[in-house]
């Protein structure tokens, strides 16, 4: 797995590309939607990453 920043790095990337392919081809385009799934798989590695870290790192509250 990317580091966060790797990650939000190719988050922002593809975002940008999604917005780009939508803009040219309109929303219904099955190039958006590839990209858009794409960009969704990406920010569930993110939040997949974050949640583990922050699990791992949390401390006992008793």
């Amino acid at each position: 797995m990317s580091e966060p920043r790797q990650i939000k790095d190719k988050i922002e990337r593809n975002r940008q590309e999604l917005s780009r392919l939508a803009e040219n081809h309109g929303m219904q385009d099955n190039k958006v939607l590839q990209q858009s799934m794409v960009l969704d798989e990406l920010i569930n590695e993110y939040n997949r990453f974050k949640y583990k870290t922050g699990f791992m790192n949390r401390q006992p509250i008793a």
